[in-house]
């Protein structure tokens, strides 16, 4: 029997050009798939969603999110990198149990779905041990949510940032290559036969980190796999060290199936190395201008890449509402766009970067990156059913401009307003509710693995113990 979906009489944001924006529309979707987005469609035998108060959207993409730090939610509000590396990298990480990382999965995905981000990048660099992968993995999957996981191949206890030096190469300990290597095998045989809404990733370890000739056999390794990539670049200003595109360059890295992150101290000429590669490029603005990683470089993803997308990163820092985001970054990109004209005193006449580009950012281009476009990232007919519900009811909304819908969710909307989302079809959040999961046995179990990583910081001398422990990278070219 076909299971339909009516969504009915709402201000449609298609994302597809062949629709456009509908002052007031409607979406059929017959089992899971997107059929017909159009005014007055009738269906009988359908689930009807009354929305003409609503925005219809494509479901948001998040292409960087290290999801497993859920439970330590804001505790890096005044932090840098260096507070970063020492408090999470060094200090938290290596005490996660496997339930923690299920449940920082978990939450970190049910908290994309509640914020309507249907789709998520899981940069998953904290596997411990091979529990702990599995239950990132059957945390994302038990959320429901559709994207990649980012299975991490950084030996995490021992390869550090506080020694920057690779990982072992041999014998059978947990960081060794072979070891790595099978449990990533494992893992995607286990969960990843076939394309379902979760795909396989991986996340090779990180050039400033790892010698070369290792990240050049883990990026073999993943092709080998059919694996898409995702890796951190260039992301910290020590250019004595790091030119993380042009060593990917020379070692025939870059190509359509890897996803950078940050990319802020790109040289000019690495930015034109990545053009004609098909690489793209996620920004996390909020990230990196807390964290001393520099400006957002979505100028320079749009001109030189097939378009920039946006990650939240870290939550330990960051909320997870990626409209508010969104905003942030276009107000900076056209901040630094106008900021020529000032050092001359000339005022801007053009606006060069709207809220449709950020609109782009969020969807379509965030699926691309993710590696789903060919099945979400836009309302079109034949795509799967990714869909959010705005509602634009309230006192804070009141007086929205729905000759542009568009303009309105980047300008005047945020998480709060997420009433209805659907993934693949299924509807997981309705009239502001998560209403796929018990979401009250998942708080109880969040506040269970946060309690545990809170005691064993405070017994083992804080989130960044006394002295800080000595990071030789930033000490010397601080």
């Amino acid at each position: 029997m076909t299971a339909r979906t009516l969504i009915r009489g709402a201000a449609v944001v298609s994302m597809d050009d062949s629709i456009g924006d509908l002052p007031r529309g409607d979406i059929l979707i017959e089992d899971g798939t997107i059929v017909a987005v159009g005014q007055g469609l009738d269906q009988v035998d359908a689930d009807i969603i009354e929305a003409g108060h609503m925005i219809a959207m494509p479901g948001m993409v998040d292409t960087h999110r290290h999801t497993w730090q859920t439970a330590l939610r804001g505790i890096l509000a005044d932090g840098n990198i260096p507070d970063y590396l020492r408090g999470i990298r060094l200090q938290m990480a290596p005490r996660y149990r496997a339930e923690d990382m299920y449940v920082g999965n978990y939450l970190g995905a049910l908290d994309c779905l509640n914020s309507g981000v249907t789709s998520l990048v899981d940069y998953c660099h904290n596997i411990l041990d091979p529990d702990g992968a599995h239950a990132a993995v059957t945390g994302l999957l038990d959320a429901g949510i559709r994207g990649l996981y980012g299975h991490g191949m950084t030996p995490v206890v021992e390869n550090t940032w506080s020694e920057s030096r690779g990982g072992a190469e041999s014998g059978e300990e947990s960081g060794s290559y072979p070891a790595r290597a099978a449990l990533a095998r494992e893992i995607k045989s286990t969960y990843f036969s076939s394309d379902g809404v979760l795909r396989f990733g991986l996340v090779p370890q990180e050039l400033a980190i790892t010698p070369a000739a290792e990240v050049v056999r883990e990026f073999a390794f993943a092709r080998e796999l059919g694996a898409r990539m995702t890796q951190h670049a260039n992301q910290v200003i020590v250019r004595q060290l790091f030119s993380d595109v042009a060593v990917m360059h020379r070692h025939d890295l870059l190509g359509d199936d890897l996803l950078l992150v940050h990319c802020t101290f790109n040289t000019p000429e690495e930015w034109k190395l990545l053009e004609g590669t098909g690489t793209m490029v996620s920004v996390c603005a909020e990230t990196e201008m807390q964290m001393g990683m520099g400006y957002p470089r979505i100028a320079e993803a749009t001109r030189h890449t097939p378009g920039p997308s946006l990650g939240i990163d870290c939550v330990s820092g960051d909320a997870g509402d990626m409209i508010s985001h969104a905003r942030l970054v276009l107000q900076a990109t056209r901040y630094r766009s106008d900021e020529p004209g000032y050092e001359r005193m000339v005022a801007p006449q053009q606006m060069l970067w709207t809220t449709r580009d950020a609109l782009r950012w969020l969807t379509i281009n965030g699926a691309k990156a993710a590696g789903v476009d060919d099945v979400v990232g836009s309302l079109s007919p034949g795509k799967r059913a990714d869909v959010v519900l705005l509602d634009m009811s309230g006192v804070s909304q009141a007086g929205w401009n729905r000759r542009d819908p568009a303009g309105a969710i980047i300008s005047q909307a945020h998480a709060g307003l997420v009433d209805t989302v659907l993934v693949d079809g299924r509807v997981v959040k309705r009239d502001g509710r998560l209403v796929h999961v018990d979401l009250p046995a998942a708080m109880r179990r969040m506040d269970a693995s946060q309690g545990y990583l809170y005691d064993q910081m405070d017994a083992n001398g804080g989130f960044i113990p006394q002295p800080p422990i000595d990071i030789p990278l930033y000490r010397e070219r601080a």
